[in-house]
């Protein structure tokens, strides 16, 4: 059933994959170094909607899938509509810099809990980010169709052109098929694991 006519497009989600790790790491290690506030935080670490926290259970885990699994990837293929390469990139990269702030903000106040945090949170991040990954990956096909022709335009030697039909096929297949269900699972994971590790662990 999932049959993408890209040859690299999994080569391209890896390093995707790793381009988002090490953003990652980056911002971790900085905000390690850095002593910020409580205030600035509690700011930085309130990513997920407000709505969320009075919710929990499947409530909770239908929240995130509404948030993390429709609303974003939405934000993410209007931005790639827009003739300009990357900018569909906002997303992954938001995400990777303030889970890296955050994570470094809670060991730079608490050594012990701001670890514990870190590790309970692993799973359900890694999975999250994997999933924006895949759809980066296809966003960057669709992306690069809309741009070819319009450059094309303005070009005396014009480049073959790709086709934006199946880039949109490539993309709603890997949203469905790859990168939805693994919201759904991070949903979960996010929900339950993380806490459960942070019991487990404290």
């Amino acid at each position: 059933m999932l049959s993408i006519q890209n040859s690299i497009y999994f080569k391209r989600t890896v390093k995707i994959l790793i381009f988002a790790i090490i953003i990652w790491l980056v911002a971790f290690i900085i905000a390690t170094i850095w002593s910020p506030s409580i205030e600035t935080f509690k700011n930085v670490g309130s990513k997920a909607p407000s709505y969320l926290s009075d919710t929990e259970g499947l409530s909770k885990v239908w929240g995130y899938i509404l948030n993390n699994g429709f609303q974003v990837p939405f934000q993410m293929l209007i931005l790639s509509l827009i003739p300009i390469p990357f900018l569909y990139f906002l997303n992954l990269i938001s995400t990777s810099i303030i889970t890296g702030i955050v994570f470094g903000f809670a060991i730079n106040f608490d050594l012990n809990k701001g670890t514990i945090m870190v590790i309970s949170s692993i799973p359900h991040i890694l999975v999250e980010i994997a999933a924006m990954c895949f759809v980066v990956s296809a966003l960057y096909q669709l992306n690069h169709s809309i741009v070819r022709k319009i450059t094309n335009l303005f070009r005396k030697h014009k480049k073959q052109n790709i086709s934006f039909k199946l880039a949109l096929m490539n993309f709603i297949k890997s949203y469905l098929f790859v990168a939805l269900p693994l919201y759904v699972v991070a949903a979960f994971l996010e929900t339950y694991l993380t806490d459960f590790i942070y019991q487990l662990l404290i």
